[in-house]
């Protein structure tokens, strides 16, 4: 199945005020030209250099002027499609769009048919990619998995592997190195035909993380001027945690962060200018009662609330991280947090959010989680949207003609609308009795069987066997880095 088609939602919140989005980006700006970062990459560095920043050793300081004509440069609108090269994902800030991503890097899965917590192997990928293909909800497909039973340093790329040939939907790669990222996209170019029909029409995102704070690394700015040079979609993640690498505040978390992603942003137009970048701002909780990452908290949603406020006033591309729960198992507390993440961050406009299917503060996952993710996206979705009020839906005719202690039931008008009322895939409206003598199935076991469905039919559009022996082609070339 498709991606799902482009969503314009009519209701929309905001945490921030425009004011206030100013306040936070010149505030980076200050931190940026004040105080710096640490560059640990030559080339990154001569980049800066060039450009005008100040620099002592790997100390660089960045004036404001160089962000703002970033910010001019990096496009507004970045186009991401689909395996056959159908358009799949239209990010813009300001264009209203919303769409849903996978996790990845679990190194765990809860078993489906056991329930108990494994390792994740080669096979949890490749049904990860079959039920985000199947799910209309979920737009961007990531494995959910840090792979055991393959050469430890190509998990990464086995990942993609397992995703290429059991799905069509954009894929957000992650990576140990270059090398695996180069692999990664000779894969996908394989996949589709040849390099040139993938840089026409990407259909991966791939990026790599700041070392918050304030620092920048070798090996993830190797990958990201790879990608810069390649013109591929890219997003910088800056991940901060509230009073353990950022400013215990939300407004100084979210300073934090934007210094981070604006120095992605700056490097990206200094190594190709106009090329596709996303922000990013991911505002996590340290728990000061037991010291351990959090993500059961309504300020981690507002933290994403309110990253979408400023990278809108930007008006620069971006994602957030919600749909997520710290809960061990999927279960009411999982239910609950995963709700409101998304419904959060549908109606703070976000552009992509990722992370469905996560448990256990990202530690696992469940497929049956992400079935959930699904039909709970679904519902907001359509909350979101909002009420039509025209001439036909006011419907005043119909109710002059119906009248008093009269019925709709029969009405043309309502055989034109019935069906644009949401109904339930998953969730019941039954009876005691009937869901009794159904089996008395809860929510979670519903989840299963549906997983299992998806599961058994297998790949929809397979890749042909000429492609899959180029696949295998190029991890045997890849194996022989690690023998």
């Amino acid at each position: 199945m498709k991606a799902n088609s482009i969503t314009h939602q009519s209701i929309q919140m905001n945490v921030l005020t425009d004011g206030q989005c100013e306040q936070i980006f010149e505030s980076a700006l200050r931190v940026l030209a004040r105080t710096g970062c640490n560059v640990h990459h030559k080339d990154a560095l001569e980049l800066l250099r060039k450009a005008g920043c100040s620099i002592d050793g790997i100390r660089v300081k960045i004036p404001s002027h160089l962000i703002q004509k970033a910010l001019s440069t990096a496009p507004k609108q970045i186009m991401v499609y689909d395996r056959e090269g159908n358009p799949a994902l239209r990010l813009g800030a300001r264009n209203g769009n919303t769409y849903f991503m996978a996790g990845l890097e679990n190194q765990y899965r809860i078993d489906l048919e056991t329930g108990e917590k494994r390792l994740t192997v080669k096979r949890d990928a490749a049904e990860a990619g079959l039920i985000i293909d199947a799910l209309p909800n979920v737009d961007v497909a990531c494995g959910l998995t840090c792979i055991s039973d393959c050469t430890p340093q190509l998990a990464d790329v086995y990942e993609l592997r397992m995703l290429l040939e059991t799905t069509t939907k954009p894929i957000l790669i992650w990576n140990f190195n270059k090398e695996n990222l180069k692999t990664q996209v000779e894969l996908c170019a394989a996949a589709v035909g040849g390099m040139d029909v993938l840089l026409e029409k990407p259909f991966i995102i791939a990026g790599g993380a700041a070392s918050v704070p304030l620092s920048h690394g070798e090996d993830t700015l190797d990958k990201l001027l790879y990608m810069f040079e390649l013109g591929l979609p890219t997003p910088y993640i800056a991940a901060t945690m509230m009073g353990g690498t950022s400013p215990v505040t939300l407004a100084g978390s979210l300073v934090q962060g934007l210094c981070e992603t604006l120095v992605g942003l700056l490097l990206s137009q200094l190594k190709n200018e106009g090329c596709p970048f996303m922000g990013t701002c991911f505002v996590d909780m340290l728990d000061m009662k037991t010291m351990s990452f959090a993500m059961s908290s309504p300020e981690y949603s507002l933290g994403a609330a309110a990253a979408c406020d400023v990278f809108r006033y930007l008006n620069l591309p971006f994602e957030v991280h919600l749909g997520c729960t710290d809960s061990p198992i999927f279960d009411q507390q999982a239910a609950f947090d995963i709700g409101i993440q998304l419904y959060t961050g549908i109606l703070a406009g976000a552009n992509i959010m990722n992370f469905c299917g996560y448990l256990e503060t990202a530690m696992s996952s469940s497929l049956e989680t992400l079935v959930f993710a699904n039909e709970a996206i679904d519902y907001c979705k359509k909350i979101a949207g909002g009420v039509e009020v025209t001439d036909e839906t006011l419907a005043e005719d119909v109710i002059h003609n119906v009248g008093p202690n009269g019925n709709f039931l029969a009405e043309e008008h309502t055989m034109r609308h019935f069906r644009e009322s949401w109904m339930p895939q998953n969730m019941i409206r039954t009876s005691y009795k009937k869901w009794a003598d159904s089996g008395k199935k809860d929510w979670n076991q519903r989840n299963k069987d549906i997983v299992r469905e998806i599961l058994a039919k297998g790949p929809q559009k397979p890749l042909s066997a000429e492609t899959l022996a180029k696949l295998d082609e190029i991890m045997a070339e890849a194996e022989k880095r690690y023998q």
